[in-house]
Order: structure tokens, then C-alpha cells, then sequence
């Protein structure tokens, strides 16, 4: 964490230097040098003096009272960016009310997918890192402390007193020079909103805050990362899984090499307990490596899945969450396999189908995540075979379905899983796939896969293969409606493979 914090002075000071490039324009002539793992700060006459420019410089509010920090500033920043930064911090470092002064609730505009409504937030007057150089320094010498500085939660996250009979005791301490790192870590660490499904599905928005805290390798490195973040859209914060929060915060980075890449960081979770309560409570802490090939994965998540999707009801942002995205960001983060856990989520607790729904609009996606699989050509030639027989299946239905209507493909798809969803042991498993290929007829891919999908077949554990067996039926696209007569069934069945020339067929 003072790593986090050293990383955000230095951001700090590489702002500072573009604004006040001569030393004898700083309080007490500061100046500074910077490597990407050392900083040294250098001034004259009292500490009291430089310290208390660089925090005021660094710490600022803006004239709507949101907070502003120097190594942040951009003009490119628009106000809901600046409002999720704001809200963030308050809900994390500042959220006892000794440690920041509020004012009276503020209503503002904002546009979204050309829609306006208003959006209510409290400005701040004062928060105490403009003003903790008077803590660092002597009252009447104005140079630094000797002794050790006493530090809670909004200096050092976890630190809290544990009662206040023992809080002499139970409070963490430091030296001045690390209690001055620690101010900075703010501004390095990135802050998400966390949904819940059962939440998402009543469309309402969420008060559970992840905050995201890296391990410094790399000052430089570090800093430009951050800097890139803040090119993120408002609706992307929003998350639900741990894991996507972690690697959402690694999403922009470039791999030039996967063997030189390391990154880790912390996700802590604080949510209030209950509806009555103000504040919120540290409640998670996960410790996260990023993986490169898990990274890699995200990316392409990222690239092939639908993004979150916000628009404006009752006059409020609502956002909704991709659920299916940031549970498969959740089993990456964990080096899981990323369809890892799926039939789980997807069967045992989804009971209202939202996950499933969601599955089957994201089609494109499955299918880019599958094809880009590592092990794509073990288990593809196993998707073909029970998509063929789907094509079929589907085929039958279009046949007895009336000119006019339309065809109940959607309530057949939920009737495949309705019956995969009854395989309870490898022996129902086992019928039901040999039942539903036998309902397929004829199929060609079978044929020219016979060998390597059977062997899939006895060597999978029936669990694994369930779970492609429901990817298959999700990531299925149905082909365009045919006309009811017997000839285009003939000719979609044809299409399907059933009917091959290289195979003699009796009549």
C-alpha cells in the first residue's frame, strides 16, 4: 500500500512539474527527482511550509465540490466520470464524516443515449488530505515529527481502532515520511460499483463499492496505467464479480511478452449492512495475480461480449450489468478454465433464468470464446456433432409450425435444457446425449468426427462434457425460417448434412 501511495505522488509531482516548472515557483523552492522506483523530494527552510503546498496542490476541490486530484486532472473528464470518482473516494477512504466536510445536496443534468435527467450528489468544502501537513509537522518548530504518526482507516484501509477504551493501543502508527506516501494511494486505485443478479434482474442500482489497490512494480509503468483508465466509460465500472474488477483494471495493458508479464493487486469489498446504515464496512479482501493468458482471455471477453448496458427509467441511470461476462472474468481471475463452474451458475442457481437468457444473447461472443479456446479442437468437432443434430431438430419444428406463425424455437431451446438439466449421473447423461443424436437422424459431422468424439465421450468426465453440451445448445444460431412443405424440409435437412452423397442411404 505505500507503493500504491509512492505511485500516486509520483503521478502528482509529474503534474506539478508541468505547471510549475521552475523550483522558485514552489512553496520553499520544492523540487524533486523521480525514478521508476525512488522519489526524493528536496526544499528550503520549514517542512511545514513545502509539505502543506504540495498537499493543498495535489489535494484540491473543484468550484462544484467534487474532488479533485492533480494527477488526475484532464479536460477530457466529463461530469459522470467525475461524479463516480468523487462518490467513490467518499464511499472508501472519506466515508467517516470527521474526515471531510459535506455540503448541501447538488441536482445536475446529465445525457444519456440522448435522454436527460437529473442526478444528485454532495459537494465537499474540505477533506483532510489538503490539510494533514499540520499532522506531519510540529506545531511549533514546523519541522517533521519525530515520533511515530497515528493512522486509521482513511490513511492506511484496515486500520481501524478496534474499541475506543484501547484506541492508544490499537491504532496503527507510522513515520511521517510513510504517512505522507500513504495520503496519495487514492489516486492510483480505480472504484466499481458491484451488482448482485437478484439486483440487476429488479433493475435497481447498487451501493456495494470494489476498490482496486495494485502492486507497484513500476512507477512509470504504473502511472501510465492509471492514466489510461480514466479513458473508461461510467457504465463500465459497473461490475459483478470481484474478478472482472481486478482485471477490468489490467484491461488496456499491451503484452509484449508473456513471460516478462506479472501484475497483482487487492480487491476489498465495503457495503452497508443493512438499509439503515450510513456507512459502509470492509466485508472482502481478495488477493489477485493476474495471469497473463487470463488477461489475454479478458480481452477477448471484452471484444466478443455485449458491454453493459445503461439507459434512463423513473429518472434514473440504470445499468445493467453483463452478468455472463464478469462470472467468466471471475473464474479467469481464479486461473480457472473460463467455462469453469458454468452449469452451477447457470442451472442450479439461476433459478429464474436470467443467466440462461443472457447466454443466448450472447451468442457471438460463445462462440469467438470458443473457437479461440485452447482446446477448441478437442471439444468443436463435439459441438458440431450436437449442433447438427439441433439443425434437424429445429428443421421438424419449422415444418409443423403454420404460414404466418412463428416458430417456437426459443421455448424448444429451454426444453433441450429443461432435459440436460435432468442428467443427474453419467448414466442419464449418456442416454439422453445417445437419445437426442438418435433424434437427429443421419449425421454427417458424427461421421467424419466418429472416432474423436466418442473418445471424448469416454474419456471427459460427464460433468465437463455436460457443460459444452449446454454451450452448444446456447451458442446454437438457427437458420432462417422455411415454408411449410415437405420439399424445403427436405432441403433444410439436406443442409444439415443429413443427405450426403459420399454416404448410401436406403430409401
Amino acid at each position: 500500500m505505500h507503493r500504491a501511495g509512492m505511485t500516486g505522488l509520483y503521478m502528482s509531482l509529474k503534474k506539478l512539474e508541468q505547471q510549475f516548472r521552475d523550483p522558485q515557483s514552489r512553496a520553499g523552492n520544492l523540487s524533486w527527482s523521480l525514478t521508476s522506483d525512488t522519489i526524493e523530494l528536496f526544499w528550503q527552510g520549514s517542512d511545514f511550509t513545502a509539505l502543506d503546498w504540495l498537499l493543498k496542490q495535489s489535494f484540491q476541490l473543484s468550484s462544484e465540490g467534487f474532488i479533485q486530484f492533480k494527477a488526475l486532472e484532464n479536460k477530457a473528464v466529463d461530469l459522470r466520470r467525475k461524479i463516480h470518482l468523487h462518490e467513490g473516494i467518499c464511499a472508501i477512504f472519506l466515508r467517516h464524516n470527521k474526515f471531510s466536510q459535506k455540503g448541501k445536496p447538488i441536482k445536475v443534468s446529465l445525457t444519456v443515449q440522448g435522454e436527460t435527467t437529473e442526478s444528485e450528489y454532495k459537494p465537499l468544502t474540505w477533506y483532510v488530505h489538503q490539510t494533514f501537513a499540520a499532522k506531519l509537522c510540529e506545531e511549533k518548530t514546523k519541522q517533521l515529527q519525530q515520533d511515530y504518526t497515528q493512522i486509521t482507516s482513511w490513511l492506511y484501509l484496515g486500520g481501524i481502532v478496534r474499541h475506543a477504551r484501547t484506541q492508544n493501543k490499537t491504532k496503527l502508527e507510522e513515520k511521517p515520511e510513510y504517512a505522507l506516501a500513504l495520503l496519495f494511494v487514492p489516486i492510483v486505485c480505480q472504484y466499481y460499483l458491484l451488482h448482485l443478479a437478484s439486483e440487476d434482474i429488479k433493475e435497481k442500482n447498487t451501493d456495494r463499492y470494489l476498490v482496486v489497490i495494485p502492486e507497484i512494480n513500476n512507477f512509470e509503468e504504473a502511472s501510465q496505467r492509471r492514466w489510461q483508465l480514466q479513458q473508461l466509460e461510467p457504465k463500465q465500472l459497473h461490475v459483478s464479480s470481484i474478478g472482472e474488477a481486478a482485471l477490468l483494471y489490467y484491461s488496456l495493458d499491451k503484452m509484449e511478452s508473456d513471460k516478462d508479464y506479472y501484475q497483482a493487486c487487492q480487491v476489498w469489498l465495503y457495503e452497508k449492512m443493512n438499509k439503515q446504515s450510513h456507512q459502509r464496512m470492509l466485508a472482502n479482501i481478495e488477493e489477485i495475480k493476474i495471469a497473463p493468458d487470463s488477461l489475454h482471455k479478458y480481452q477477448l471477453i471484452q471484444q466478443y461480449f455485449q458491454p453493459n448496458d445503461e439507459q434512463i427509467q423513473a429518472k434514473k441511470i440504470l445499468i445493467k450489468v453483463n452478468l455472463l461476462r464478469s462470472l467468466i472474468a471471475d473464474n479467469l481471475a481464479k486461473e480457472l478454465p473460463w467455462w469453469s463452474d458454468l452449469w452451477e451458475k447457470l442451472i442450479i442457481e439461476d433459478s429464474k433464468s436470467y443467466l440462461f437468457k443472457q447466454l443466448l444473447l450472447n451468442k457471438t461472443g460463445l462462440i469467438g470464446m470458443i473457437e479461440d479456446s485452447e482446446i477448441k479442437e478437442k471439444y468443436l468437432s463435439f459441438i458440431k456433432v450436437f449442433q447438427h443434430a439441433m439443425t434437424v431438430y429445429f428443421a421438424k419444428i419449422y415444418n409443423k409450425t403454420k404460414a404466418g406463425k412463428e416458430a417456437p424455437v426459443n421455448k424448444k431451446v429451454e426444453r433441450l435444457r429443461a432435459e440436460l438439466n435432468c442428467c443427474y449421473d453419467e448414466l442419464s447423461f449418456l442416454q439422453y446425449l445417445s437419445d437426442f443424436l438418435a433424434r437427429g437422424g443421419l449425421n454427417e459431422s458424427f461421421y467424419e468426427n466418429q472416432e474423436q468424439v466418442l473418445l471424448l465421450i469416454e474419456e471427459v468426465p460427464w460433468e465437463k462434457l455436460r457443460i459444452w453440451s449446454l454451450l452448444a445448445i446456447a451458442s446454437y444460431q438457427p437458420k432462417e425460417k422455411k415454408t411449410n412443405t415437405d420439399k424445403n424440409l427436405l432441403t433444410t435437412i439436406q443442409e444439415a448434412g443429413e443427405v450426403n452423397s459420399n454416404h448410401e442411404l436406403s430409401e
